[in-house]
């Protein structure tokens, strides 16, 4: 049996949940294969390929790059499997990290601007070593200052041209694909349906890219028609994956909903 959710994030970014209890949930799905992907790090990748065999689940170490394209102007993210090393994928990342956790600060000011009570020092309890926006909109939810999540405050305060409605530079997606396979990892273009980013694919193949994401909430019967005909055409493996961020999601999708197909395997063999 190969049920693979290859597209796992926790705690260590912008997961509600700690790894231990997404393994757990995990092996109760009946999940064979699993790779935690936070983004742009790598922070407790191997610990938790070790934790998991705990479980009986095999896992790899990954992570997920959020790049940008700046020729067509469209975000692209790219997950990173296998990896031997981190130098390359730890450069590029722990910049981005540090833009984003920059961007939430300021976004916090502007709250309490607002009127709002934002305390950095608590929102940084609900956080590892970025804060995100989910965990701000936690702290305004467990303090009382917001319904829901997604509700108001994230519609019209972070999104649709809020005062918070900002973001960072992000690095060049070519780059980020490169720094994977200097690692000694398989790099593989996550969810383009979601992101439109499609034509970015060539431009990504020529970088060294291994595979693209086939099963992900966000993916049409279409944009998986697609997947199939860039897969063929570029000779790139296709992967899947919950996209898991337990509560810290608009969608919520279960763990090994949205599994990774047969080809997908060669990540595992050659670990």
């Amino acid at each position: 049996m190969y049920l693979a959710d290859l597209h796992v994030h926790s705690s260590v970014s912008d997961c509600s949940m700690d790894a231990e209890s997404i393994l757990k949930e995990a092996k109760d799905a009946g999940v064979t294969h699993l790779a935690f992907t936070d983004h742009d790090t790598t922070e407790l990748a191997r610990e938790h390929v070790e934790l998991a065999a705990q479980y009986g689940i095999c896992a790899v170490p990954g992570v997920e790059m959020s790049a940008y394209d700046y020729k067509k102007d469209r975000k692209v993210h790219i997950l990173g499997y296998a990896y031997a090393k981190t130098k390359y994928i730890e450069q590029i990342g722990s910049e981005t990290l540090r833009k984003r956790n920059e961007n939430c600060l300021k976004q916090i000011g502007i709250l309490n601007e607002l009127g709002y009570h934002v305390p950095v020092e608590e929102v940084k309890k609900l956080a590892g070593k970025c804060i995100y926006k989910q965990h701000i909109l936690d702290y305004l939810v467990k303090t009382g200052q917001s319904r829901t999540l997604f509700g108001d405050i994230y519609k019209n305060v972070f999104k649709n041209g809020g005062p918070c409605d900002f973001d960072i530079q992000y690095p060049d997606a070519e780059d980020c694909v490169r720094a994977i396979k200097a690692d000694g990892g398989f790099a593989v273009l996550a969810h383009p349906g979601q992101l439109g980013n499609y034509c970015a694919i060539h431009r990504l193949a020529e970088a060294g890219l291994d595979g693209i994401e086939f099963n992900h909430p966000s993916h049409s019967a279409s944009d998986k028609k697609r997947v199939e005909e860039f897969a063929r055409s570029y000779s790139l493996f296709m992967t899947g994956g919950s996209d898991f961020h337990g509560r810290y999601e608009k969608t919520l999708s279960s763990l090994g909903q949205y599994p990774a197909p047969e080809s997908s395997r060669v990540i595992f063999e050659n670990r």
